[in-house]
């Protein structure tokens, strides 16, 4: 059991999905609210190139969301959330790998260009390329009807990983169809998703 576990964070960030994992997992911790993109930050990440999320505790210190994510999914008793067995865990594992790789990529280049972005400073090629690789991604993510969640009717980490770039898909413009909007609602839903979103967004 890990002790004192604290977790840099910044608003509307991918540090949400390590407090979201955590919330499912019913685990304690702290979240610590970074001045990530300030010249001169008060509370700096301790992570070597300043990036969030970041967890320390006096057993480990570790950097890369999905790196987090399944340390404390193996270390913490998490249930269902990631699976123990061979098979069960390879079909999550390929869901994190998608969402990490096919979806998210287009995803963050396109809200970059968006957000980041001035609108007079955008390259338009660029938004239309990642804006079509983003759609022929999100065109990949479908289920059985009944099916409640990406790899079964249990609830993931792989859920985390695909529902929270969705949210960043949708934000961009991305049209999603019913089913998709249906899960994203359920996974919004959940108590631990708006204790993590309140903890992370404050």
């Amino acid at each position: 059991m890990m002790h004192d576990v604290k977790i840099y964070t910044y608003p509307k960030s991918r540090s949400l999905r390590v407090l979201w994992t955590l919330e499912e997992i019913g685990a304690p911790y702290t979240a610590v609210k970074t001045d990530l993109l300030s010249r001169q930050p008060q509370v700096k990440s301790p992570h070597p190139f300043g990036k969030v999320p970041y967890l320390t505790s006096q057993d480990i210190s570790l950097g890369e969301t999905l790196a987090i994510c399944m340390y404390l999914c193996e270390t913490l008793t998490s249930g269902t959330l990631y699976p123990e067995t061979p098979a069960d865990k390879a079909t999550v594992n390929s869901w994190l790998s998608f969402a990490l790789t096919d979806l998210e990529s287009p995803v963050w280049h396109l809200l970059k260009q968006l957000v980041f972005v001035p609108e007079d400073q955008r390259n338009h090629d660029l938004v239309s390329y990642f804006r079509e690789e983003t759609r022929n991604a999100v065109s990949r993510i479908t289920f059985p009807p009944g099916q409640d969640w990406i790899t079964g009717n249990t609830f993931t980490l792989a859920d985390i990983f695909v529902s929270h770039t969705l949210q960043w898909a949708k934000f961009c413009g991305i049209f999603l169809n019913e089913q998709l909007e249906t899960y994203l609602s359920n996974a919004m839903k959940r108590p631990a998703f708006l204790r993590a979103e309140e903890k992370n967004n404050r």
